[in-house]
């Protein structure tokens, strides 16, 4: 049974959690948010790639799906802070100023970290990052897990333009933690480099 560190309910300023998630779906979260793709994974993204372009456009010849086996995934311990939020509310919606969250739950095969890191082929823009929540506006809080020795920062990039660019994400905070008690929508540093607060 899990022993709370942090006191959610005093980190947010509007919430609406849902039940916690267990030990076993943790554990499952941790050994296998970052593995390879299985053959299913890999078929389905291969068969949902089509040509955007219709026959007449110029572009239309140059398409060429791209190769998920190239996919380098999320490695690295996941936050002890964000485990423990997980086992006080497995999803759910948060908000702290104009800052909101709709956290996925752990290992939803619809809505869980995996299913939209896949979902959202964000291995192809973003090598390395992990989603966990979404703002409700169309933009992603990610794990930037580029360097598994450290606890991974977070940053935000919108669904529309993942990328590791300087102008396609925000390093929003340093730690889970912080992220959650921030309060200005991360969107509004998105062109000025800067972290949020």
């Amino acid at each position: 049974m899990f022993m709370h560190v942090t006191d959610w309910p005093r980190i947010f300023e509007e919430l609406y959690p849902v039940p916690g998630a267990g030990e076993h779906e943790i554990s499952l979260l941790v050994h296998t948010f970052g593995v390879a793709l299985s053959a299913e994974e890999l078929s389905a993204i291969r068969s949902g790639q089509i040509n955007p372009y219709p026959p007449t456009h110029p572009l239309y010849a140059s398409y060429a799906p791209f190769d998920p086996r190239r996919w380098k995934f999320p490695a690295g311990a996941l936050p002890a802070d964000y485990l423990d939020f997980l086992s006080w509310s497995n999803g759910g919606e948060f908000r702290t100023g104009d800052r909101w969250f709709q956290f996925f739950p752990a290992t939803d095969p619809v809505h869980g970290l995996r299913a939209m890191l896949l979902a959202y082929r964000i291995p192809q823009y973003m090598p390395f990052a992990l989603p966990f929540a979404m703002d409700g506006g169309g933009g992603f809080y990610l794990f930037d897990m580029r360097d598994p020795a450290d606890e991974p920062p977070i940053v935000w990039a919108h669904a529309g333009s993942f990328g590791w660019a300087p102008d396609e994400h925000v390093p929003l905070a340093a730690s889970f933690l912080a992220a959650c008690a921030g309060r200005s929508a991360p969107d509004a540093d998105l062109h000025l480099g800067r972290q949020s607060h």
